[in-house]
């Protein structure tokens, strides 16, 4: 790490000191007469502790951004040793940028002829705001003598930045179409001479600022100290709207005075020459290539038959008469990647998406603005188990369903003997794994029969013949969630199904069984009609 010093030196106006004798020095070793020793400053440097390159403070040097100037009539606040008395004394430049004087707006004076430290800050608000960084960055500096000053000589300061700067650098084949940047930070924390202190409002996203320096274009926040969490700190758009969640590689821990370089590569969304799947091919997949679905009204199931593949659904649509539309067997881990809004799975007479027991489901996309409709019929889920048998009463059990960074709506759906299912989870009276919705918008609809019987949005179904055993694991982290139960209301809203019988362990709760929620908003339903919204911290 090296140290890189920027030294703006500031001339005074000249002030007319008052002499004191000799005699009247001695009648107080250290009392000095009231208001006639103004603070003098003779230079102002800004130092910096830098792990990529120096910077400095107020408006960015065109040419790289690396070290900056002052604009003319900035503010800074004053004060000699522990005197509480504060001064303000004003910037001025000319019109090349050059500093020509500070002028005392508000002058601060010694009280004794003892030696003391000097510290100055800027800006003088008590409060700073992070979130309108796309306008100007916001700047917080603390100063201090760099060797006590006294009543008779100059003070000499030396600023150092109280906040972190992190700048983004976008490559990649789309890096020229985004047209925001955001990052998470806190709203805004307290000025105290100087010294942040404390955060101020709720953990948001702001807006960084665009700067373009000669050929090179990055996006700029200042910051609080802390660490950028890889999972969800940057988010990119390029309509200001939709924004993309951008992942990085690991944790980065930013200090005070450091300028922090992130890199993000932009590129499409779906791979070039991903090979795409359409009516006319097997759809039958294993292995761990990518694969994309689009919007060729697909009428035949696509069956993942093991391993890891992903498939991209760009505004696609598949809707088959027989089975289920997507069938995850034989212990595979499928990613469904959701690209932009349009696409919709449904069956005639099975589940949206039948994930086998021991198969696991990944349904994510780039953001929320990424949209996926799934439809099961005939007693099946939209996502999760379906029905093998209905005169016989047989089920399927379904495996683990992961949900993220995506919209998903969901329905279940009722045959004619009596078998009802929710949005996602299982059909009948099968087990399911566990559910796991993070950082998504989710729409699920449980059904009513002609029985009375109901079952959640999200939960177990209920069997004509046997009544359900268990409740999948639901968990749930930084999501919205609207649950709608069947229009007779006898389900939980995420659980049990339940009857008007009172026969299962429906009793109108929201119950993940095994799991949690965490961070999210669940809107309950009966039907269409909301009944209350519950707010998890």
């Amino acid at each position: 790490m090296r140290k890189m010093k920027h030294i703006l030196f500031l001339a005074l106006a000249a002030i007319a000191l008052t002499a004191c004798t000799q005699d009247e020095l001695a009648e107080n070793s250290t009392a000095l007469p009231e208001g006639e020793y103004p603070l003098q400053i003779g230079s102002v440097s800004l130092t910096a502790e830098v792990s990529e390159q120096p910077w400095t403070r107020v408006s960015e040097n065109p040419a790289d951004g690396m070290s900056s100037v002052w604009q003319g009539d900035e503010r800074i606040g004053v004060r000699i040793g522990d005197n509480e008395e504060t001064g303000i004394y004003v910037v001025k430049v000319d019109a090349e940028g050059t500093v020509m004087e500070i002028i005392p707006e508000k002058a601060v004076y010694w009280k004794d002829n003892q030696p003391a430290t000097v510290t100055a800050w800027y800006p003088l608000n008590e409060e700073l705001d992070f979130t309108h960084q796309d306008q100007g960055l916001t700047y917080l500096l603390k100063g201090t003598s760099t060797v006590n000053a006294d009543y008779n000589t100059s003070a000499n300061l030396a600023f150092i930045h109280q906040l972190a700067k992190v700048r983004v650098k976008l490559e990649g084949t789309k890096a020229n179409e985004v047209t925001a940047v955001t990052v998470r930070s806190y709203e805004g924390t307290n000025n105290e001479q100087g010294t942040p202190n404390g955060r101020i409002g709720t953990d948001v996203y702001v807006p960084m600022l665009k700067a373009i320096y000669g050929d090179e274009t990055y996006w700029e926040a200042n910051l609080l100290d802390g660490h950028l969490e890889a999972d969800n700190t940057f988010r990119l758009s390029s309509d200001g709207k939709n924004f993309v969640q951008a992942k990085l590689t690991a944790n980065v821990d930013i200090t005070p005075g450091h300028v922090h370089t992130i890199i993000i590569s932009v590129n499409p969304a779906i791979p070039e020459g991903t090979p795409e799947i359409t009516d006319t091919t097997t759809g039958n997949i294993s292995g761990t290539d990518a694969y994309v679905v689009r919007g060729n009204n697909r009428t035949t199931p696509i069956n993942i038959t093991g391993g890891s593949p992903t498939i991209y659904l760009d505004g696609a649509t598949v809707a088959v008469g027989n089975g289920s539309a997507i069938n995850i067997t034989n212990n595979a881990t499928p990613i469904i990647y959701v690209v932009g809004e349009g696409n919709t799975i449904s069956s005639g007479n099975g589940a949206g998406i039948y994930v086998e027991q021991g198969s696991t489901v990944t349904i994510t996309g780039r953001s929320q603005g990424d949209k996926l409709t799934v439809r099961g019929s005939n007693g099946s889920s939209g996502i999760g188990g379906y029905v093998i048998d209905m005169v016989y009463g047989t089920y399927a059990n379904c495996g683990n369903i992961n949900i993220s960074n995506v919209s998903i709506t969901s329905y279940g759906s009722s045959d004619l003997n009596g078998d009802i299912s929710p949005g996602i989870g299982s059909a009948g009276h099968a087990a399911c794994g566990t559910i796991t919705i993070e950082k998504a918008i989710v729409h699920a609809f449980g059904i009513s029969d002609s029985d009375f019987n109901t079952t959640s949005g999200i939960g177990c179904g209920y069997s004509y013949l046997v009544l359900p055993t268990s409740i999948p694991t639901v968990i749930i982290t930084n999501s919205n969630i609207y649950a709608h139960r069947g229009s007779d209301g006898y389900s939980d809203y995420i659980g049990w199904a339940g009857d008007s019988y009172g026969y299962t362990s429906a009793n109108a709760a929201i119950n993940p069984g095994a799991g949690s929620i965490k961070s999210s908003t669940v809107y309950c339903y009966t039907g269409d009609t909301l009944d209350k919204t519950v707010v998890y911290d």
